[in-house]
């Protein structure tokens, strides 16, 4: 079995993803491929408000994704129209 040093402990490979799930999150590019990918990033840098967004292909597409849908929840007349496809919860 592999080891992995993670902040000076030494982790077995196996057990990595359970101690820190981001760990093992793939990219938004791996999932969906750099295309589809680019045009998430495209729309959570239109609608979110945030200083700092999640909106970078590096992270997990569902991440993006709800930032999208948070940002398109702020927006009410001037909501571009691919918020039709991130309804709110609840």
């Amino acid at each position: 079995m592999m080891a992995a040093r993670v902040r000076g402990y030494v982790i077995l490979a196996g057990c990595l993803a359970c101690l820190h799930p981001a760990i093992a999150a793939m990219s938004c590019t791996q999932s969906i491929g750099a295309a589809k990918a680019h045009k998430l990033v495209d729309q959570c840098l239109t609608v979110s408000p945030a200083t700092h967004p999640p909106c970078n292909a590096a992270n997990d597409c569902a991440l993006i994704r709800d930032e999208i849908r948070r940002g398109c929840a702020f927006l009410d007349k001037d909501r571009p129209a691919f918020c039709a496809q991130y309804p709110q919860h609840g």
